[in-house]
């Protein structure tokens, strides 16, 4: 593989499929940080892409050092961490690089154009092979990266993850359903009837059940009345049960923008940068609607009670489309999570460890959500996680994990 390092890069918003140069990134090695400028043609007819930290504007913006290593909060949404940042530097070391001198507009030049959300970036990294399109092979792939076999498909597992975050596995696939058959998407054009999703492997980490467990807990929080995409119980015929979920950034009529809390709020998600008032304020900031700041109040119901722990920055997100206007992002990744130390990542009204409806009910009338609303959120949430048990039934959990989760929710 042929490396030349980045510094100048240009910007693009695919919104909806119109494709609009968005600006120039540069990244100055003196001073470990990038510096942005919108495109003038982009500023006659300016979106707000990011409206607290890079207001479209004139000028050239320099990012803060820190958290994102001298990157802008917008363009670090584009960046893979995890999964996707160990296979880049996996890429780069069997070709011979150094992926430690890395900046990171060479890790967006990797992204390319098949990035989460609508903004795409150039140059783009050469592509240099792809699988053959089994979801066994995908599983075998993952264990020889995490047992560091040289053998394994590092190009075609890179090519195929899509610059999607978070630690587990993951690739992008074309799903038919009519025909229950797939193709790994590369950013390819699709066949009729194949619509874009995400499918998730086991981390070294993860249970040995967690395809069925996630969707499990998937099928609780749409019972619960959390907004979901769609997702997939896949069975390979090497006995392998994969979690999928049908891409909520990509729609028939393209690409839609994706900004998370962290990126927007230049928040590390890697520490407990944000709490659940925040997250409500900030829901009514970029949507200025009740109803998304009831869904947040919800979801949080549903972290609370589902001990969904994760709850960081990154893993909540609002979507904009060709009008402008931004909403609550479907909610993602949801499972079960000690959290770190035993925390929640967003503390509930300064509690993270064992968060009640005390706590929750001081972040409903911050929220301005009447205590009868909230409570009857509340109550409806709880009903539904009691009945964790026939969620975890209709996924096919087994019955030692069903029980031992029951235990913890309801216990």
């Amino acid at each position: 593989m042929k490396f030349t390092s980045v510094r100048k890069m240009a910007v693009e918003l695919d919104l909806e499929g119109v494709a609009r140069r968005l600006g120039t990134l540069a990244w100055s090695t003196a001073e470990r940080r990038a510096y942005f400028e919108y495109a003038p043609e982009f500023l006659a007819a300016p979106l707000l892409v990011s409206p607290f930290h890079l207001i479209a504007e004139p000028g050239v913006r320099p990012a803060p050092r820190d958290p994102f290593d001298g990157l802008h909060g917008l363009f670090n949404d584009s960046l893979p961490d995890g999964w996707g940042r160990l296979l880049l530097d996996r890429r780069l070391r069997k070709a011979g690089i150094d992926h430690h001198m890395l900046t990171p507009l060479d890790r967006l030049s990797a992204v390319g154009q098949g990035g989460m959300g609508a903004l795409a970036y150039r140059p783009e990294l050469a592509e240099e092979g792809r699988g053959d399109g089994d979801l066994d092979w995908f599983v075998e792939q993952v264990e020889m990266i995490q047992g560091n076999m040289d053998t394994a498909d590092i190009d075609a597992l890179q090519g195929a993850q899509g610059g999607s975050a978070g630690a587990r596995p993951k690739i992008m696939i074309g799903f038919d359903r009519g025909r229950d058959s797939f193709v790994i998407d590369y950013g390819q054009a699709l066949a009729p009837g194949e619509e874009r999703w995400i499918v998730k492997s086991r981390s070294a980490e993860d249970p040995a059940g967690i395809g069925a467990e996630e969707q499990a807990y998937a099928l609780m929080a749409r019972a619960a009345g959390l907004r979901m995409a769609e997702t997939h119980l896949f069975h390979t015929r090497k006995g392998n049960r994969l979690f999928a979920t049908k891409r909520f950034d990509r729609t028939p009529g393209g690409r839609l923008h994706m900004h998370t809390a962290s990126g927007l709020l230049n928040a590390s998600h890697r520490e407990a940068s944000v709490n659940y008032a925040m997250l409500h304020k900030l829901t009514l900031l970029m949507t200025r609607d009740s109803g998304e700041v009831l869904e947040m109040f919800r979801r949080m119901a549903f972290n609370v009670y589902a001990r969904n722990r994760d709850d960081h920055a990154k893993n909540h997100a609002f979507l904009m489309g060709a009008d402008g206007l931004w909403r609550l992002s479907p909610a993602y990744d949801l499972t079960f999570s000690a959290g770190p130390g035993g925390e929640h990542s967003a503390d509930v009204a300064g509690e993270g460890r064992a968060p009640g409806t005390a706590h929750m009910l001081k972040v409903a009338e911050a929220a301005s959500i009447s205590p009868r609303i909230a409570k009857t959120v509340i109550d409806e949430v709880r009903a539904v996680i009691a009945r964790w048990r026939d969620f975890a039934d209709e996924a096919g959990l087994a019955a030692a994990r069903r029980s031992e989760l029951d235990r913890l929710l309801n216990g």
